[in-house]
C-alpha cells in the first residue's frame, strides 16, 4: 500500500502540466445562490486567474463555511517542525522526535464519549474531521523533506490536492517520522510514526449539496526503553548514546487507528438578494463513521528489566512479560440541522459565517475488547454550536452537549467572545465547563490476561477560565488561565490511579513580548504556573526566547538566522510509563533548570525554503548537561538537521 501511495502521488503530480493545458474540469466556484459565477469562459480564464487574485483556502468537513486563507507565509517558525514545539506553548516529549508527549502548560481536554485514555500521541494523528480540504481553482502540492544526522532519522509531509471534472475535488495528506538511528539515539528507542488522510469532495452544480468522502490511517511503531538511568561516559569509545543505561530493552508498542468517514451537507435558501448581500441559509447534514482502532504494548521480561519492575511490581503478572491488547470498534452517526449567514457572497472571498445556529444528535456504538473482556457502549449525545458575529468588532462562539444513555449526565459547555477594539487593542474571554466520565484505562487496565486494577470511579467536574489582551502594535498579549477540577484523576507514584477528594486549582499566568530593532528580533513568551496540589506537578516558570536576524538579499532571497532558547524551572517532572502508555507521578528525579538552545538559519527563494539547524546546542559548550522535559527522557547531545519545503500551484 505505500508503494501504491507513491505512485498515485507521483502520477497526479505529473499531470499538473497537462492539465493546465486542458478545458478546464476543476470544481465549479459558486456564489451563495448558486450560479457559476465564470459562466462558460471558466476554461479560457484558468491560466489568466493569478494564485493572489483567487487563492487557496482551506476548511475542514465539519463545516465547509468557516475557511481560512492560505498564505505564503514567511521564514518564521518555518525550522520549527516538530509538531511538540508548534503551539504557543511546548510540550514535555521523551527527547526524540515522534514520542510520548504531554503539555508542559496545564490545558483542558475537550471530553465527549467513550475515551480510552491513550492520547500520548495525539499530536501525530490526522483524522477525517481534522485533515484540510481546500477550495482552489489550480493544483496544489506542498512537500516537505527533514533529514536528521543520519539517513534512517527522516520526517516527511506532502499535502496534494486537485479538482477533477464534474465538481469532485480530492486530497490528501501524509506525514511519516522515523526515527532509527542506532548511533545517535539511546537503546531501545527508534519509533516510526505514519499518518495517511485521503478524501474526496463532490460539489453539486447548483452549489446545494456537498458530500466528503475520508479515509484516514495512523500507525505508531515505538520502541519504548522506559527512560535512561545511567548515560554514557563523555569521551573515549563508548560515548555514544548507544551505550547508555536504559530501563527496559524491549519494551514495544503498535498502535493502528483506521477511520472512514462520509459527511455531507444539503442547503436551502442562502441566495443573494438585490442588495449582492447573502440571505439566511437552512442545512441539513448528515455524518457516519467507522473505526477500528487497535493499542497493544509487549515486553518479554529479562534481568536487565529487574529496575523497571521492582518500581511497578502489579503490571508484571506473568513471569514471562508484559502483553496487553485493547480494540475497539466504534460506529457514529450524527445528524444536525443548521442555520447560518454568510459574511460575503463573493467567490474570491474567504468564506464566513456571520453568524451560526446547529442542533444536533449523535450516537456511537462501542464494542470494546480488553484481553480477554468483552463490553459494549452506546453514547447517545445531544449536541449544539452557536456562532455570532456582530460587525467587525465583536465575535462569540458557543458549542456544547448533553450526554445519554450509558453515560449519561456528562455534558459539555464551551464558549468565547471576542472584542476587537482597533488600535486599543483585542480581547477574548473564555470559558468551558464539563463534566465526564473515567477513561476506559482509569477505571480498568488488565495485563496479560490479568486485571491490575478494576476501580469504581466518580465523574470529575472541570471548569476552565481564561482571558487573554492582545495589543498587536505594541506585539504584547498577555493572558491567564484559572482552573478548577473535583474529583481530579491522576497516576501515582507506583502507576496505579487515585482520586483526589478536595478540588485542584491551577493558576495560569503567560506573556509575550516582541521587540524589534530594524532587521533583529527578539520574541519571548513566558509562562508563570501554580498548581494547589502535588497531584499535579508542573513547572513554576515556562519560558521561549528567540533572537533572530530577518532580511531580504539579493532582492530574490529571505533570509532568518538566530537562536531559539527554552526552559523551566526546577520540578519533579512525570515520568512516561510504557506499559501503561500514561505520564505518572515520581520521587526519584527532579528535572534541574536548563537552558537549551537551538541555533538555525533559514532561506527562502519564491515557493522553496530550506533551513539548517543546530540542535541542543548547549550541550556542545557542557557536554554533561542535557535537556529533561520528563523523567528519565534526556534529549540527546547537539546534532545536524536540515529540511526543505516546495510548495507548487499548477
Amino acid at each position: 500500500m505505500k508503494y501504491a501511495f507513491w505512485v498515485l502521488l507521483i502520477s497526479l503530480s505529473c499531470q499538473v502540466h497537462l492539465y493546465a493545458q486542458r478545458t478546464s474540469n476543476r470544481i465549479p466556484v459558486t456564489d451563495v445562490s448558486g450560479n457559476n459565477s465564470q459562466g462558460g469562459q471558466r476554461g479560457a480564464n484558468q491560466r489568466e486567474i493569478a494564485p493572489d487574485t483567487f487563492g487557496i483556502f482551506q476548511f475542514q468537513v465539519n463545516n465547509p463555511n468557516e475557511e481560512t486563507p492560505f498564505s505564503d507565509s514567511l521564514l518564521a517558525n518555518f525550522h520549527q517542525f516538530d509538531p511538540t514545539r508548534q503551539g504557543r506553548f511546548d510540550y514535555a516529549n521523551l527527547g526524540i522526535l515522534g514520542s510520548a508527549h504531554q503539555p508542559i502548560v496545564y490545558q483542558p481536554r475537550k471530553r465527549g464519549g467513550l475515551d480510552l485514555g491513550f492520547h500520548q500521541y495525539d499530536l501525530y494523528y490526522i483524522t477525517g474531521e481534522t485533515m484540510p480540504f481546500y477550495r482552489l481553482e489550480r493544483p496544489y502540492t506542498n512537500l516537505r523533506f527533514i533529514q536528521g544526522t543520519q539517513q534512517s532519522d527522516t520526517y516527511l509531509s506532502a499535502i496534494f490536492s486537485r479538482n477533477f471534472a464534474n465538481g469532485l475535488n480530492f486530497v490528501v495528506d501524509y506525514r511519516r517520522i522515523a526515527q532509527k538511528s542506532e548511533s545517535s539515539q539511546y537503546p531501545n528507542q527508534q519509533n516510526e510514526q505514519t499518518g495517511v488522510a485521503s478524501g474526496f469532495w463532490y460539489h453539486s452544480p447548483g452549489g446545494r449539496y456537498d458530500g466528503f468522502l475520508t479515509y484516514a490511517a495512523n500507525t505508531i511503531r515505538n520502541e519504548d526503553n522506559g527512560g535512561v538511568y545511567l548515560l554514557p561516559v563523555t569521551g573515549g569509545e563508548f560515548s555514544t548514546p548507544a551505550s547508555a543505561e536504559v530501563f527496559l530493552n524491549d519494551g514495544q508498542t503498535r498502535y493502528a487507528l483506521r477511520e472512514g468517514m462520509y459527511t455531507h451537507f444539503y442547503r436551502f435558501g442562502g441566495q443573494l438578494d438585490t442588495t449582492g448581500r447573502s440571505r439566511r441559509a437552512f442545512t441539513l447534514n448528515h455524518q457516519i463513521s467507522w473505526q477500528h482502532n487497535t493499542y497493544k504494548y509487549a515486553d518479554d521480561f529479562d534481568l536487565a528489566d529487574t529496575a523497571f519492575f521492582n518500581w511497578y511490581p502489579d503490571l508484571l503478572t506473568d513471569v514471562r512479560g508484559v502483553r496487553y491488547l485493547i480494540d475497539q470498534k466504534q460506529l457514529e452517526n450524527s445528524v444536525r440541522l443548521s442555520t447560518y449567514r454568510l459574511t460575503s457572497g463573493r467567490r474570491s472571498d474567504t468564506r464566513q459565517q456571520r453568524d451560526l445556529f446547529e442542533v444536533g444528535l449523535t450516537h456511537r456504538y462501542n464494542k470494546l475488547y480488553q484481553e480477554p473482556v468483552d463490553s459494549v457502549v452506546n453514547n447517545l449525545m445531544l449536541t449544539g454550536k452557536l456562532t455570532l458575529r456582530l460587525g467587525e468588532r465583536l465575535l462569540l462562539e458557543g458549542d456544547g452537549f448533553f450526554g445519554l444513555l450509558d453515560q449519561v449526565g456528562d455534558y459539555r459547555v464551551t464558549g468565547a467572545l471576542g472584542l476587537d477594539l482597533g488600535r486599543a487593542g483585542r480581547f477574548r474571554f473564555t470559558l468551558n465547563n464539563q463534566l465526564y466520565t473515567p477513561t476506559v484505562l482509569q477505571e480498568r487496565f488488565i495485563v496479560t490476561q490479568q486485571t491490575v486494577w478494576q476501580q469504581d470511579l466518580k465523574k470529575t467536574l472541570e471548569t476552565n477560565l481564561g482571558a487573554t489582551y492582545a495589543l498587536p502594535r505594541w506585539q504584547i498579549t498577555l493572558g491567564g488561565n484559572y482552573h478548577l477540577l473535583n474529583e481530579f484523576i491522576y497516576f501515582d507514584t507506583t502507576g496505579q490511579v487515585r482520586q483526589t477528594g478536595v478540588p485542584l486549582s491551577i493558576l495560569q499566568l503567560f506573556a509575550q513580548k516582541n521587540f524589534s530593532f530594524g532587521p533583529f528580533h527578539l520574541a519571548n513568551t513566558l509562562v508563570f504556573q501554580q498548581a494547589s496540589d502535588e497531584v499535579l506537578r508542573l513547572p513554576t516558570l515556562f519560558g521561549k526566547h528567540s533572537l533572530y536576524y530577518a532580511g531580504h538579499w539579493f532582492k530574490v532571497l529571505d533570509v532568518q538566522m538566530g537562536i531559539d532558547l527554552r526552559y523551566t524551572t526546577r520540578y519533579r517532572a512525570d515520568y512516561y510509563n510504557p506499559v501503561t502508555g500514561q505520564f505518572n507521578l515520581q520521587d526519584r528525579a527532579e528535572t534541574p533548570f536548563y537552558p537549551n538552545a537551538d541555533v538555525y538559519v533559514s532561506l527562502k527563494v519564491s515557493r522553496f525554503r530550506f533551513f539548517l539547524k543546530f540542535e541542543n546546542a548547549t550541550t556542545w559548550i557542557d557536554d554533561q548537561q542535557r535537556l529533561f522535559l520528563s523523567a528519565y527522557a534526556p534529549w540527546p547531545a547537539a546534532s545536524m538537521r536540515f529540511g526543505v519545503n516546495w510548495r507548487m500551484i499548477d
